[in-house]
């Protein structure tokens, strides 16, 4: 981009995943009514604790010019990951127990006083600087229930075992 071309800017945009692939570490998606592809890095991902994103995921995010056209700099949410939809209902706060965590997976399982699972992955306990979470941890979260189920988006607090 030469020093006379305005920087183009756009911040909390809706965008469908055209593709990404992991391997080669980029792909792109487009904004509605958009034909332009806009460049995705996997660095944007890592920094949005995101392993994977499918075609067709939506997410939330600032895009701005780069040399070659539009690129995605930082993902503020996923509306729709893995056809995966989030649900209208607000967040709750919970008390759940640690029933596995598997860190070569990357995720596991807490159980919440319902009796009802909580999905909990890898890039909450990062996010938090641990390692990993013990079986019968009692776990203070913020849940947001989904099409399959509940999942953990915050981790409050860990209680010693």
């Amino acid at each position: 981009m030469s020093n006379n071309e305005k920087k183009v800017q756009y911040l909390g945009v809706k965008c469908r995943v055209k593709w990404f692939n992991q391997f080669k570490g980029y792909g792109f998606v487009e904004i509605e009514g958009n034909p332009n592809d806009i460049f995705l890095h996997f660095s944007v991902l890592d920094q949005a604790g995101i392993k994977k994103l499918n075609n067709d995921d939506i997410i939330i995010c600032d895009v701005e010019s780069a040399e070659r056209g539009l690129k995605v700099s930082k993902i503020c949410e996923v509306v729709m990951l893995n056809k995966y939809e989030i649900s209208d209902r607000e967040p709750e706060q919970v008390k759940a127990v640690m029933k596995w965590f598997n860190p070569a997976k990357g995720f596991g399982f807490a159980q919440m006083s319902t009796g009802e699972d909580v999905f909990i992955h890898a890039s909450l306990l990062k996010k938090n600087r641990l390692e990993s979470i013990e079986h019968g941890q009692t776990l203070n979260l913020i849940v947001r229930y989904t099409n399959f189920g509940y999942e953990a988006i915050e981790l409050l607090s860990a209680d010693e075992k």
